[in-house]
């Protein structure tokens, strides 16, 4: 019985890890959607004024978003 309650336990920890990943995940996105919609109404101009070259618009959004 013991054995069987562990293994519950365990499974009901593993799936609430999976779903709060799950979460954070989807809110990383959501962020880094509104970082490339935001640079991207930026015009060419003001993205070099930032040191931004627009086809870096993408994978700076992302970046950011790991390293937060």
């Amino acid at each position: 019985m013991t054995a069987l309650i562990m293994t519950a336990d365990t499974i009901g920890h593993k799936i609430k890890d999976w779903f709060k990943r799950l979460v954070e995940d989807a809110k990383k996105h959501n962020k880094a959607q509104i970082t490339i919609k935001e640079l991207s109404a930026l015009t060419d101009r003001e993205l070099n004024d930032l040191g931004i070259a627009r086809g870096e618009i993408y994978s700076i959004a992302y970046d950011l978003e790991e390293k937060r």
